[in-house]
């Protein structure tokens, strides 16, 4: 009956849901539904705009239009402070509407707010955030018909939530309420990582370098009893299959499906396979180095890149480093401290700042700490009470039956208590005296860390590692991987304060990746893109929103090639059914991708914020989720698992993005000029101007917008094309009286200035 309900609502007059009974509402819904209106993007509508640097008061204004104003008798806004717990405030009436102001705590937190209107026949309707996601303005709604406001604040009904994708690539979900981002006034972050291009590799695949493997690495393991694989050849694919022993594959339980009264049991070839994918065990090898990422400086510079992110590099029993064994060593296979700073003086040489992923919540068990295998000839927290290490861990027995609390069940992966004050001591050191594992990697030219698993540490511990790395260089940065909104993240219970300047400079802007293959794919369109942009920009607090990681392929996601190629997402398959799909990729397909890839490449590169390469998307390497998206680089470019080369196209944004100020540091502002075509403009105080166009159209468009509206003032003039995604295409954009023309090819990014 609801759904039922809200139909009729969307076409019919005004209705509200009274048990099984509609009531009509003598004015038109969808005259009082275009007459009324509140867009905190909007200058008139919220006072100050954005987040805020320490509360204060702002000032909101609900537009009422005056043909309706007789409907709406009065209005109150809602208001949530810190939790759910809501109160209200009357609105006095204005010509315009209502208007009220709200006094914001200054303490680091967030703020919802909505409105309720109480009609002539005392109905009740809210104006709240809009459902689809194509507005940062907001939707008039009817309890009962669209949804319901909750202690948690208002609710869509699901029918209403068909238009707003939410799956792999479509858009955060809703919030209860307009948001106000309230954070610490002191919060301050790097200005060499604002607007600079950044590059990440797996260090294990990127390349070995002339003086090639380091055998003595592989020496060093294989003396403390550790299983390698060294793949000789730097092409050779991936491993994913283990190798379980044949009594582990054929004890796999039998599988039995009913079908037409047709009995199939898997066969032993079928069971042991599924066996292996379970058994996978990632210790294959290629032999990259730091030397050889030491080698390959003047190509990353080639592609304007300025900050260099390391997967880890300390030494681990894995091809990944996730599980370290000893914070205080450098992987042996990649070299030693002397090869780590050497690289870090010449990237510096290079104008390239070195970032280094630190995996703080948890430790190998194969490790100098844990040491349940008894590989470390000192004494480790498997080996009794008087290890100096056991106070790190928690030794209860868990559901699964492991011993101890590890990660996500992970025997391998043992968590640690990052509230002990011996682990506290090692990693973060002491205060003043430069000491501890974090210091020391800064000491020796890192500029500052990635955190791993950020969920996983709390505020508290968060807030000391900061302090502790700006304590050794204040000028470092932290990013934390947080794949979510990091304003509203919530984990294990507990809002988070990733973004508000006590915990974390910096996230991966796992979001923004989500909007842009969207995009491409046509699971949002451009309106919902457009208001994304700027709920990102009015959301997050302004010195993490210039340093935002904005990615489009990591170590743990699909190659954005081959969700291009494929239509969506392919990690959450069987690894099986994941290589097939890559592996079925055809040039045709292929060619397509790579020219979405160009067009939101360009558009990243348009944005606010750091653009990240994952080593090899320029060289078109294809990959499902883990271990295919972590391939070796493809210096000849000649590989099957290789589309089109982009790398020339990667070195001309780059180029573009290091050498204009106005891409680097100019303020954001957007508009969808209709579902296909984004137009991005940033601009500086100084009046410079930069527009970029995607238009993901099969063909070319040509469109105009208004840039005062946008809050811009532009020479008159036709602007520079200086960039088109797309290769031999023409584009061009003029400007008469801050009218902004724009004709954009087909599937394609354009940049002018």
């Amino acid at each position: 009956m609801r759904q039922v309900a809200g139909q009729l609502a969307s076409f019919h007059p005004f209705f509200r849901y009274d048990g099984d009974d509609l009531i009509m509402v003598r004015m038109p819904y969808e005259l009082l539904k275009w007459s009324i209106g509140h867009d905190p993007c909007r200058v008139g509508d919220r006072s100050p705009q954005g987040a805020l640097a320490g509360g204060g008061a702002v000032s909101l204004l609900l537009r009422v239009a005056s043909q309706v104003r007789e409907t709406v008798t009065s209005v109150d806004v809602l208001v949530c402070d810190d939790d759910f717990s809501w109160y209200e405030l009357p609105m006095a009436p204005l010509d315009v509407g209502y208007a009220a102001t709200i006094e914001i705590a200054s303490h680091p937190h967030v703020v919802f707010y909505a409105f309720r209107l109480t009609l002539t026949d005392e109905a009740i309707a809210y104006y709240v955030p809009c459902a689809d996601g194509r507005s940062t303005a907001g939707e008039l709604v009817i309890p009962g018909v669209d949804g319901e406001w909750g202690e948690t604040g208002w609710e869509f009904a699901e029918w209403r939530k068909t238009g707003r994708p939410s799956g792999a690539f479509g858009l955060p979900e809703i919030m209860p309420g307009f948001q106000i981002t309230v954070y610490d006034p002191s919060f301050v972050t790097p200005d060499w990582m604002a607007g600079a291009v950044m590059y990440q590799i797996f260090p294990d695949r990127f390349a070995r370098g002339e003086e090639g493997i380091r055998r003595e690495g592989l020496e060093y393991h294989k003396a403390m009893g550790r299983p390698m694989h060294l793949h000789e050849s730097w092409d050779e694919p991936v491993e994913w299959l283990g190798e379980p022993s044949v009594d582990d594959a054929f004890d796999a339980d039998v599988e039995v499906a009913v079908d037409d009264e047709e009995t199939s049991v898997e066969t032993p070839e079928e069971k042991a396979l599924k066996a292996a994918m379970k058994a996978y065990d990632p210790i294959d090898f290629y032999g990259g180095t730091l030397e050889g990422i030491r080698e390959k400086l003047p190509y990353l510079e080639s592609l304007g890149v300025e900050v260099l992110y390391l997967n880890p590099i300390f030494e681990a029993r894995s091809n990944h480093r996730y599980d370290t064994a000893d914070y205080e060593r450098i992987e042996p296979l990649l070299g030693d401290e002397e090869d780590f700073k050497r690289l870090a003086t010449d990237a510096a040489d290079h104008g390239i700042s070195i970032v280094l992923d630190a995996v703080l919540s948890h430790t190998g068990d194969d490790s100098r700490y844990f040491n349940a295998r008894g590989t470390y000839d000192e004494p480790g927290a498997m080996q009794g009470e008087w290890s100096p290490f056991r106070t790190w861990y928690d030794f209860t027995e868990q559901e699964n039956g492991v011993p101890y609390r590890c990660w996500w069940g992970d025997r391998t992966l043992p968590e640690v208590d990052e509230r002990n004050w011996a682990w506290q001591d090692y990693i973060l050191g002491h205060p003043g005296q430069g000491d501890g594992v974090l210091a020391h990697w800064l000491a020796a030219g890192a500029r500052g860390y990635r955190l791993d698993v950020a969920d996983e540490l709390p505020d508290d511990v968060l807030s000391g590692i900061r302090s502790t790395v700006k304590a050794a260089n204040a000028d470092a940065i932290v990013i934390g991987e947080v794949w979510e909104d990091p304003t509203t993240k919530t984990s294990y219970g507990v809002r988070r304060n990733y973004a508000l300047g006590l915990s974390l400079d910096s996230v991966m802007n796992y979001p923004l990746r989500s909007a842009l293959l969207g995009f491409a794919l046509g699971d949002i369109d451009a309106h919902q893109l457009a208001a994304h942009l700027r709920q990102q920009q009015a959301n997050y607090p302004g010195p993490l929103y210039r340093v935002l990681m904005n990615l489009l392929s990591t170590h743990d996601v699909e190659r954005m090639r081959s969700v291009l190629a494929l239509g969506g997402e392919v990690k959450n398959l069987p690894r099986n059914e994941q290589l097939a799909a890559t592996e079925s990729i055809t040039a045709a397909q292929d060619t397509v991708a790579a020219r979405l890839q160009r067009m939101i490449v360009t558009l990243l590169y348009a944005l606010p914020g750091a653009p990240c390469i994952y080593y090899g998307d320029e060289r078109g390497l294809q990959g499902g989720g883990d271990p295919f998206c972590r391939a070796t680089f493809s210096w000849a470019g000649d590989r099957a698992d290789c589309g089109e080369d982009l790398t020339e196209f990667y070195q001309a944004v780059g180029s573009l993005r290091k050498k204009s100020s106005v891409l680097r540091r100019g303020t954001l502002a957007c508009v969808a000029a209709d579902s296909d075509v984004l137009l991005v403009v940033r601009a500086l105080p100084d009046g410079k101007v930069a527009l970029a166009a995607a238009n993901r159209a099969r063909e070319s468009k040509f469109f105009a917008a208004d840039l005062r509206k946008l809050g811009i003032e532009a020479p008159n003039g036709e602007a520079d094309c200086l960039i088109c995604s797309q290769q031999g295409a023409s584009a061009f954009a003029r400007v008469r009286d801050c009218l902004v023309e724009v004709q954009v090819p087909a599937c394609s990014t354009s940049v002018f200035e």
